[in-house]
């Protein structure tokens, strides 16, 4: 094969697929600019954002470049083995240690799940935010922090929508204090968040290693906002 066709298939092969109406890609596909994260514990390959499983501890991969507030959040994603998630309007502690809003990304059957990370264990509201909703659940949760739940769809049938091991989609809707996750295009959950004390509108964005083996990545990672 010529050099020059060589570099054009290279280059192809590790450029991410161009961006919907309004979109624009806030992962290049080729290295973690504009990210920034514990070192060893991610990396790019193929185009797609690796979590090593290296890591014993919680750390996360933070996108520097914005805080943003109303926006829709869109990428694929493959998980094969351990725990990781998908942080949004999250605070950074430091340490690549993130606190806030997070969809898990784990097996089937946890798959569904807004979770508040790194919420005090000491917090009496840790009940209520620690699990704030489980697929198939739209939850509100009031001004003083109490939780009422809507079913909105049968659980498993929801959870059977994800496929472990295989790449899925996966799009957060922040609008306002209310959050949606959708998973190959379905709703698996909604949160809106009046608390408060602990509900936030805008922060960063993040990809967890739970740590532990984790392994898990991500590609064409893209936002739009609102």
């Amino acid at each position: 094969m010529k050099r020059s066709s060589l570099a054009l298939l290279l280059s192809l092969l590790f450029t991410p697929l161009f961006s919907e109406d309004g979109f624009t890609p806030i992962f290049n596909g080729k290295d973690l600019t504009g990210w920034d994260g514990k070192p060893g514990c991610w990396e790019v390959r193929n185009g797609e954002i690796w979590c090593t499983g290296f890591s014993d501890a919680k750390n996360w991969l933070i996108w520097r470049e914005d805080e943003p507030e109303d926006f829709v959040l869109k990428m694929e994603f493959r998980w094969k083995k351990g725990n990781s998630g998908v942080q949004v309007r999250s605070e950074d502690l430091g340490e690549w240690m993130i606190y806030g809003y997070q969809v898990e990304v784990a097996s089937q059957e946890k798959m569904g799940l807004w979770h508040h990370s790194l919420l005090d264990k000491e917090s009496p509201k840790r009940e209520a935010r620690h699990l704030m909703a489980l697929a198939g659940e739209e939850v509100t949760i009031d001004e003083s922090g109490k939780k009422t739940l809507k079913q909105i769809a049968d659980a498993e049938e929801i959870k059977a929508h994800f496929k472990e091991t295989e790449w899925n989609t996966m799009e957060i809707i922040a609008d306002g204090d209310t959050l949606t996750q959708k998973i190959n295009g379905v709703v698996f959950s909604v949160v809106t968040d009046y608390d408060d004390e602990l509900s936030r509108r805008r922060g960063f964005i993040a990809l967890q290693d739970h740590g532990k083996g984790c392994n898990v990545a991500f590609r064409n990672i893209q936002l739009k906002k609102n």
